[in-house]
């Protein structure tokens, strides 16, 4: 729900992302706001998509979330005994500049090229390795939807 709420926030503030979704949106449903969405219709909403990405780097529902490391490791040049608790700054992660252009700019164009993807541990989304979230592809698809249900 909050999420849902980022995103009508940055589709309200930013017309020209908006003019687009919306012509997505029209070129997919021609106008018909009663037919439901089908499979198809949602692997076409790829500008939908690359929105929801988009909000959920610049401002992720979970800005920090806590590991601990279960054996001795090195991590960063430093030596950490077993049981150590680290703290994973997501927020950070996805505005640092390292990681992304104009990491400050609301921007769903970067993820429309098909060539692009994130360096590896730098979208964080729904976490990553054996904690990914299982519910991450409903997730996906329950926000693209909403997205052009509420718009069409």
């Amino acid at each position: 729900a909050n999420m849902f709420l980022f995103i009508i926030y940055y589709i309200a503030h930013n017309p020209e992302v908006k003019k687009k979704m919306l012509e997505e949106i029209d070129s997919i449903f021609q106008g018909d706001k009663m037919r439901p969405i089908t499979k198809d219709d949602y692997y076409s909403l790829k500008y939908c998509e690359a929105i929801v990405k988009e909000v959920a780097r610049i401002l992720p529902v979970i800005h920090i979330c806590a590991r601990c490391i279960d054996k001795p490791d090195e991590i960063a040049g430093y030596q950490w005994p077993a049981d150590t608790p680290f703290l994973i700054n997501i927020k950070a992660i996805h505005n640092n500049e390292d990681y992304w252009e104009e990491p400050n700019k609301f921007n769903p164009d970067r993820w429309m090229d098909e060539n692009f993807e994130p360096k590896k541990n730098s979208f964080i989304m729904f976490g990553g390795g054996l904690r990914l979230c299982p519910g991450n592809k409903l997730t996906m698809i329950e926000l693209v939807c909403l997205i052009a249900l509420l718009f069409r």
